[in-house]
């Protein structure tokens, strides 16, 4: 799979989920998420590898201690734990889970094998509705781990357009944050929020900014808003017969056309679902193809038969 058609996918409830992971935690937990969505049959006792070279291309990061910073993230990573709100006895409830059960390194082999905890592999597949969908390579370039935690709590509002009023406390507590750090607002605005919204309107596919409500005198509550990202003119030429993925299709329509492809009769006979696999699990399968630019026009006649009108650049 190329790096830049990876897609990531969780269900909300993992995206919502509070936790404290460092960016090289983040980074591995992401590829090795990817890794895992193409396996058919995923248990905890399916072993996902991810090599260091997979994690310093994605990343770009340097050679020589990619696997070192691979092997300790992936040990901090058997001692982590998330939170998330579940249902039990029909009511709210919060579960506190790990992220993996077992871990090994294989150093001759420059490599991390993880094995997922049940919870977590809930949460990345058999996803029938509520769940969050994106590119990888959105998040690559990020710096800063309250970058990456930002950018996954805000994109699944980006149709809307405004995200929900986030409470500071809240808010505080997706993003990682221990109650001893940066704990004036101020700092905190400064520190953590505005960098991270800095990052992701530098690097990342959305522009935002937020808008601060107070009750009295103090900062209770914010509201981030998708504002339109200004499109650089690219002057290179294009094969006529190539899509580009970006200009020809965006994450908006990858999920409409891949729901739409799942459900067409032409299709189905041209690309299977697998044994068992539900319905929701096809889609979330054919949008991951639908970010390959090749996929595109191999399936443009489905896609067109379906509604899809190509950009004409």
């Amino acid at each position: 799979m190329s790096k830049d058609s990876r897609l990531v996918v969780k269900d909300n409830s993992l995206i919502d989920a509070s936790f404290n992971l460092s960016l090289v935690e983040q980074r591995l937990m992401l590829l090795a998420i990817v890794e895992a969505r193409e396996i058919d049959k995923l248990t905890p006792e399916t072993p996902i590898e991810v090599k260091a070279i997979a994690y310093r291309d994605q990343y770009k990061t340097d050679e020589s201690n990619a696997y070192s910073q691979l092997a300790d993230a992936t040990k901090q990573l058997f001692n982590r734990q998330f939170s998330y709100i579940d249902r039990y006895a029909d009511t709210d409830a919060v579960t506190v889970s790990r992220w993996l059960n077992e871990v090994t390194d294989v150093n001759d082999k420059g490599m991390v094998v993880m094995y997922l905890n049940q919870n977590v592999i809930s949460m990345i597949s058999r996803l029938e509705a509520n769940f969050t969908q994106y590119l990888l390579e959105q998040v690559s370039e990020f710096k800063s781990k309250y970058s990456i935690r930002l950018y996954e709590l805000l994109i699944k509002y980006r149709d809307i357009g405004t995200s929900k009023k986030f409470e500071i406390a809240e808010l505080r507590s997706k993003l990682g944050l221990e109650d001893n750090e940066y704990k004036l607002n101020a700092v905190f605005k400064r520190d953590v929020l505005d960098k991270a919204v800095k990052e992701i309107n530098d690097k990342a596919d959305i522009q935002i900014k937020y808008e601060q409500f107070k009750e009295g005198r103090k900062v209770s509550h914010i509201l981030f808003k998708f504002i339109k990202k200004k499109e650089t003119k690219q002057k290179k030429s294009k094969d006529q017969n190539t899509v580009d993925m970006f200009n020809g299709m965006t994450i908006k329509q990858i999920m409409m056309f891949s729901d739409k492809l799942s459900r067409d009769t032409a299709f189905q006979n041209h690309y299977t679902a697998h044994v068992g696999e539900l319905e929701r699990e096809y889609a979330i399968r054919i949008g991951e193809e639908l970010a390959k630019p090749e996929r595109v026009l191999e399936w443009m006649p489905y896609l067109k038969a379906v509604g899809y009108v190509p950009n004409k650049k």
